[in-house]
């Protein structure tokens, strides 16, 4: 079950149907290729989730309003000057207000969280679970012992870019087909 605008919908998330049938992710083998080895020609990005990759990346004091959140991030891609990037994210127990710079879904690894937004919802993060935080947003996250992420960032598009591609979608349509 979905939770989606305070009523309850049928319809699973596809982080739900994948944890219905395994573990969302799959942990890095025990010995990962080394991927330094991928050629310069190489057209994507090859990560693996690797805990001990993690770095200190404190959340901003101000916005921390109970305990000591020791937060820990690794970058595992990103594309077109960090118009889109995805993060390994975790974090020890505490209370914090995190603001949103860009359009962010995560998915839950390990641990919880509760995540208050600012309607008064809220939402009970575990693992396999996925949020989405548009632009703009905050919300008050807290972790009562530890959590680990993924988090996809996108620096969102303007609805007027967006009308536009399906306008030049809909000529290439008429022109080539």
């Amino acid at each position: 079950m979905v939770f989606r605008n305070n009523s309850m919908t049928a319809r699973p998330t596809a982080a739900a149907r994948i944890a219905d049938t395994g573990p969302a992710v799959q942990p890095a083998p025990a010995m990962a290729p080394d991927t330094a080895a991928l050629p310069e020609s190489a057209l994507f990005t090859l990560s693996y989730l690797n805990k001990d990759a993690l770095k200190p990346s404190p959340i901003e004091p101000s916005w921390i309003l109970e305990g000591d959140p020791k937060a820990r991030c690794n970058n595992l891609s990103s594309f077109g000057d960090d118009w889109t990037f995805v993060d390994h994210w975790s974090c020890t127990s505490g209370k914090f207000r995190w603001r949103y710079f860009y359009d962010e879904t995560i998915l839950i690894l390990e641990g919880e969280a509760f995540i208050t937004d600012d309607n008064g919802v809220r939402y009970h993060a575990v693992p396999g679970a996925t949020l989405s935080f548009p632009d703009g947003s905050a919300a008050n996250w807290e972790i009562p012992s530890y959590v680990r992420k993924i988090a996809f960032n996108q620096k969102p598009v303007p609805s007027y870019l967006h009308k536009f591609c399906r306008l030049i979608n809909k000529i290439q349509k008429n022109i080539f087909n």
